[in-house]
Order: C-alpha cells, then sequence, then structure tokens
C-alpha cells in the first residue's frame, strides 16, 4: 500500500506513486511537477469479502496515461482488473483514457449521465455497458448490484450535465471540476493547504458560468447526509479536514464568469485593485527599475486600453476603473518577455495579493506551462 500523505506535512514534489487518500481510495494521477494543473484520476476499492469491485474516477489525460497506467497497475495488476470507470463530464482531460480501459477489459462499464454520454460517444469509445446516473430517476446509484453512490448534480459547474459522486462509505465526494484548482509549479501535495484556495477560485472564475450555479452545487453537498468530509476534485488539491466547510463557504460567495462583467463596472473593487496595482509595482521594483516599469505601463504602442483605465499622478500610478482588467493588463505588460521564473513569481504574487484583498482573480495565466 502505498503511503499516506496528511494535511499538515510540507508541500514538496511527490513521488511517482498511488496515493491513499482514505482507505480503499488512491488518487492515480499524475503529480506533475512541472505543471500549473493537475490532472486528477482517483480508483475506488470495495472491498468487502467478496471479489473485489474496482472503479477508476475520471480516467484522465491521455497525456499523463503512462504514469495513471503505472500507477493502476501497482494497485491492481492489470487494467483488465478495472470493472467500471466514471466520467463527471465530457473534456478531454477527464475521458482521454478511458479508451485504454475498454481495450484493457472489454467489459468494462462506463457511469455517466445522458448528457456527457451524448458527447462522449463522438470519440468512439466502446464501454462493455452504459449506466446512466439519471437523479430524475433515483438519487442513489448502485455500483454493480452492491454499493451505492448518491448522485450530486452540479449542472453547469461547469458543463450542464455535470454529476458529482458521493460515496457515503468513504463520505468522499468525487467533485469533478468543481473546486478544482490550479496550483503554483512544484507545489503538488496531495491535501489542500489553506493557501491553496488562491487557485481554486482563479480556476472557478475562468471555468464556472456564474455564482447562482456554484451556491446551487454548494447547497446539495450541504445536504448530503452523512457529511462530506473529503472532496476529490479533478484538478488541483484533495480536500478534507476543516477546509471542506471552509472551501464551501468560500465558493458560495465567490464571482464568478458572468458575475465578473459586473464587477468590470462595479466600483465597490476599485478601491481593493488600486492597492493590488501598488503591491504589484513595488513587488516589480525588487527586480527592475522604476524607469523601466513606467515605460511599460505608459508604452502606448500596446493597444490593450491600459491607457484608458490608469494615468500617472506624479510618480505613482492610479486606476479610473476597470480594476479586473486594469490589474491584468499591468500584469501582462511587467511579465511580457520575462523568463519563465520571473512570469511564475508575479503569477504566484497576484494571487496572493488578491486573495489577501478579496478581490475577483484575473486570468493571470493557466495555460501551457
Amino acid at each position: 500500500m502505498s503511503p499516506v500523505e496528511s494535511a499538515g506535512q510540507p508541500a514538496a514534489p511527490l513521488a511517482a506513486r498511488p496515493l491513499e487518500v482514505v482507505a480503499n481510495c488512491w488518487l492515480v494521477g499524475h503529480r506533475n511537477a512541472e505543471s500549473l494543473l493537475q490532472c486528477n484520476t482517483y480508483l475506488r476499492v470495495f472491498d468487502d469479502g467478496g471479489p473485489p469491485l474496482r472503479v477508476c474516477v475520471d480516467p484522465g489525460s491521455r497525456l499523463d496515461f503512462p504514469q495513471v497506467s503505472a500507477n493502476l497497475r501497482a494497485l491492481v495488476g492489470d487494467l483488465a482488473e478495472i470493472q467500471a470507470f466514471s466520467l463527471n463530464h465530457q473534456d478531454p482531460d477527464v475521458v482521454g483514457n478511458s479508451e485504454h480501459l475498454c481495450t484493457a477489459n472489454p467489459r468494462v462499464r462506463m457511469l455517466v449521465t445522458e448528457d456527457v454520454w451524448r458527447l462522449v460517444r463522438h470519440l468512439g469509445i466502446q464501454p462493455g455497458g452504459v449506466e446512466f446516473a439519471n437523479p430524475g430517476r433515483s438519487r442513489w446509484f448502485t455500483v454493480d448490484n452492491r454499493k451505492r453512490w448518491q448522485l450530486v448534480p452540479t449542472p453547469f459547474c461547469h458543463f450542464r450535465g455535470a454529476m458529482a459522486f458521493y460515496d457515503p462509505e468513504l463520505r468522499v465526494l468525487f467533485s469533478g471540476d468543481l473546486f478544482g484548482g490550479v496550483n503554483q509549479l512544484g507545489r503538488v501535495h496531495l491535501f489542500a493547504e489553506p493557501g491553496d484556495w488562491a487557485g481554486v477560485a482563479q480556476f472557478h472564475q475562468i471555468y464556472m458560468p456564474s455564482r447562482e450555479v456554484l451556491q446551487y452545487a454548494v447547497r446539495q453537498i450541504r445536504a448530503l447526509d452523512p457529511p462530506v468530509e473529503v472532496i476529490a476534485p479533478q484538478h488541483g488539491h484533495v480536500i478534507s479536514g476543516a477546509l471542506v466547510e471552509q472551501f464551501l463557504d468560500q465558493l458560495y460567495q465567490l464571482p464568478v464568469g458572468r458575475d465578473l462583467l459586473v464587477a468590470e463596472l462595479d466600483e465597490t473593487y476599485l478601491q481593493g485593485y488600486q492597492q493590488a496595482v501598488i503591491e504589484l509595482l513595488e513587488w516589480a521594483e525588487q527586480t527592475m527599475e522604476p524607469a523601466e516599469i513606467r515605460q511599460r505601463l505608459a508604452d502606448s504602442t500596446v493597444e490593450d486600453g491600459l491607457e484608458q483605465l490608469l494615468h500617472w499622478d506624479g510618480p505613482d500610478a492610479r486606476l479610473r476603473g476597470g480594476g479586473y482588467s486594469a490589474l491584468l493588463m499591468v500584469f501582462l505588460r511587467l511579465t511580457g518577455g520575462e523568463p519563465l521564473e520571473f512570469v511564475n513569481a508575479a503569477r504566484a504574487h497576484v494571487l496572493s495579493i488578491c486573495s489577501l484583498h478579496g478581490l475577483p482573480i484575473p486570468p493571470i495565466g493557466t495555460g501551457v506551462e
């Protein structure tokens, strides 16, 4: 059995191995220290004295298959021993390895909603059977007629047919993209720490459509009985202990998606973004000359509209409005052409500033490393 990493341990890059979340549940995805976005695949083993039932949750990206395969084999011996797999939604980072599981075991069953299957089938994936998770028929889902998972609809988080699966025996919620987060490079520890909220907030502000849909999902989760003790998302870190309730509270209040279009015009945040710009510029002055910083921010040849949002009051940069966009533009101008190490350090600083001041986090880069 692989070692268990407990909450509170130092955040250090992990060796390539299965990581035990709780008894009979492991994270088997690739903990890639060189990536900002971890794709979390899980293995749940039902072992009640009969033949073990092994279910893979969100098989993951094809890019990660060598490591996912090695981790699964370390636990079950052969991919043919995986009897079922579940899909939260149809994105390639979720379903990419499904074809490998179907090839290894032609009888493997897929657990999925009709909305998700309607799109997944176009990938040509051919499981041995498809079992639809339909809460309109029952909020409970029987896995191989032996164990039950509770269905937790999370519509529009971030797909209409997204479905989270709750394992009441382990009190683990497999939440898909909900509660997913980006991480700082090198920080791929298993269990979330309080500082990881910034990455969760940014991920949701980029990919989730509105605060209303998040609030609906949070209400569904809080209604579960017994209460959730562990949230296992498809990205970022596993959330456990006191952070479950803390992150539920914070997610319920988080403006995302279209809410940020309103926030763009909302003077409520302008003072906070003014302070964020000041703190970012103070940080940049540790490695850049003030004259170079001003030249970058005042460059009229860059057609991003910053000159309409920011003006100079003597040596100081002042915001006229649009703080959400202005902070993003300042970040992009400061980091343009700079080494990746500088860009990542600036990104981490912006995440920290926004978290400290309770500001919506602009999309400061969660793409290709």
